[in-house]
């Protein structure tokens, strides 16, 4: 079977015998002198589709996009001789996988790339006047487009299996996470918030905490929505949660004076809680699975998880206009530990850094071994500011700490972040590279500090 890669060579390969050379270079000379014309065209036109917006309408993506679309413009229609084929080739799957990783849907590929042949066909019809001439030149065109949306859809498709997979794979995981504590942990925390709501009712100028917001709450709508996908309860659980928000915890204001009325409103709302709670129960209990699918030294989440997890994460933002943020941690002179304390030594090290830090984190959050001494942490429903307060709190207490290492030695350890906060841009990868920057920066000025992505 003919491996993608060679496809497109052989299918290229086709479409340089096919056309003249002279009629090529004419067609590269047209789309050079109009790249920027038709980019332009490109990013007005596809603005005016709703479902397009969404992903074009963040400033940072308009600049990038409109210089990328005029050099892929250059690039397909500058292959002249077989030596660049494949790089091309190579070019349009990168391009498929980048629209997999943002969830971008075929179909505006697909109506992209339909305007660009229209408007390329107005330039060829002012250019060659002759029929021949004309349909040779709109044939080759079209030629190189269609090629090139059809690798960029291999590639897509491949990925978006991977993503599926994925996705998949990283369900199953929670599935077989210890259901039976995470069960009496969630229903702990539902009872902290009945017992928290109790006590802000009678302080001065109370405030009341939704559900939505609590311990609870951001547990049900990051994890368990993802952790049960499917299940009908998590529609139950989410009405209840909506009219405990919407109806109940209002209700209370009003008769804060009246003891009679606020009891009964309360037991109103406690039966609600009961509710949750048994529901809760009986979706745990269709669950309980053996724990399996973390990753093997550190017990964190397993990289290849992070894809799905923080997908849905953007998919909620900007569905929601909320905003999470990425921090991403290094151990520092990681490398001498290894040498000083060898590799068991180094593993000790690294195995009590993870512990400490998934301690420090809400149990909504997400925290994954990203790779060698690098962790990355995902925090839910948190801005800039709250993220690197969260992340200098860990490094505060993995600096106040003493890890065990090997033969009853012990040793102080710090860490580096950096921290990024969502901030529109489609691609999941954009945020991790800006958190990845501020690392940098960190380890730049001195190491043991945690910098904010600009």
């Amino acid at each position: 079977m003919l491996n993608p890669f060679d496809y497109g060579q052989s299918q290229w390969l086709q479409i340089l015998h096919d056309y003249s050379p002279a009629l090529r270079h004419e067609m590269r000379e047209l789309v050079q002198a109009h790249s920027r014309e038709l980019a332009s065209n490109f990013y007005q036109q596809m603005m005016e589709l709703p479902d397009a917006r969404r992903f074009l309408e963040h400033e940072q993506v308009e600049q990038q996009l409109k210089a990328s679309m005029s050099r892929w413009l250059d690039q397909v229609f500058s292959v002249q001789e077989p030596a660049q084929i494949g790089p091309s080739v190579e070019r349009q799957f990168e391009v498929g996988r980048v629209h997999a990783r943002i969830n971008l849907p075929i179909s505006l590929v697909s109506a992209g790339a339909r305007l660009h042949k229209k408007r390329l066909l107005e330039h060829v019809t002012r250019r060659w006047s002759g029929p021949d001439d004309w349909l040779q030149a709109a044939t080759y065109l079209a030629g190189v487009i269609d090629l090139s949306l059809e690798l960029m859809n291999l590639a897509f498709v491949t990925k978006a299996d991977t993503k599926s997979r994925a996705a998949e794979a990283y369900r199953l995981h929670n599935l077989g996470l210890n259901l039976s504590v995470e069960r009496e942990r969630q229903r702990a925390a539902l009872l902290d918030w009945s017992q928290e709501l109790m006590f802000t009712l009678h302080q001065p100028g109370m405030s009341l905490q939704p559900l939505r917001q609590s311990e609870f709450g951001l547990w049900f709508y990051h994890q368990a929505v993802s952790m049960f996908e499917g299940a009908n309860e998590l529609e139950k659980i989410e009405h209840i949660l909506h009219r405990i928000d919407e109806q109940h915890l209002p209700a209370l204001i009003p008769v804060l004076e009246d003891r009679a009325a606020l009891a009964e409103n309360m037991a109103a709302l406690q039966q609600q809680l009961r509710s949750v709670s048994y529901v809760l129960t009986k979706l745990f209990d269709r669950f309980i699975e053996l724990e399996h699918g973390r990753d093997t030294l550190t017990r964190l989440l397993d990289r290849r998880f992070m894809p799905a997890v923080l997908n849905r994460e953007v998919r909620l933002a900007m569905r929601g206009g909320g905003s999470f943020s990425v921090v991403l941690f290094d151990v520092d002179h990681f490398k001498s530990i290894n040498d000083n304390h060898g590799h068991k030594g180094g593993d000790m090290v690294l195995q009590q850094v993870a512990r400490l830090v998934a301690e420090n984190i809400r149990s909504s959050d997400f925290c994954f071994r990203y790779g060698g001494e690098e962790l990355l942490v995902v925090l839910v429903e948190a801005n800039i500011s709250n993220a690197l307060t969260v992340a200098d709190k860990i490094r505060e207490k993995l600096l106040s700490s003493e890890l065990e290492l090997p033969d009853n030695q012990s040793l102080k350890v710090t860490i580096s972040g950096g921290v990024a906060s969502f901030d529109g841009h489609p691609d999941y990868e954009q945020l991790i590279k800006r958190a990845d920057q501020a690392l940098y920066q960190a380890k730049s000025a001195g190491r043991n500090r945690c910098v904010a992505a600009g």
